[in-house]
């Protein structure tokens, strides 16, 4: 299962949460969404790409940017 997680700036309100978490239950590839309003954020897991689940954003009328996991002060200090 994969997880992928998305900064959409232009959700603003329970209306704008409502149609993407509609558009998302509509894909049976994806097993588990959620939606922060209040960083304006969407997490998806699921057998589904980050592509195509953010497809599904924009066809919904967002615009959804995908962020990259954070890797701790560890990770950071030991990655490349």
């Amino acid at each position: 299962m994969n997880k992928h997680d998305f900064v959409v700036n232009n959700m603003n309100c329970n209306g704008c949460v409502s149609t993407i978490q509609q558009a998302l239950d509509a894909d049976s590839r994806i097993q588990k969404i959620d939606i922060k309003l209040s960083k304006k954020t969407v997490s998806v897991e699921g057998d589904i790409s980050a592509e195509e689940a953010a497809e599904l954003i924009r066809n919904s009328g967002y615009q959804p940017e995908l962020t990259t996991p954070s890797k701790g002060i560890f990770g950071k200090i030991f990655s490349n």
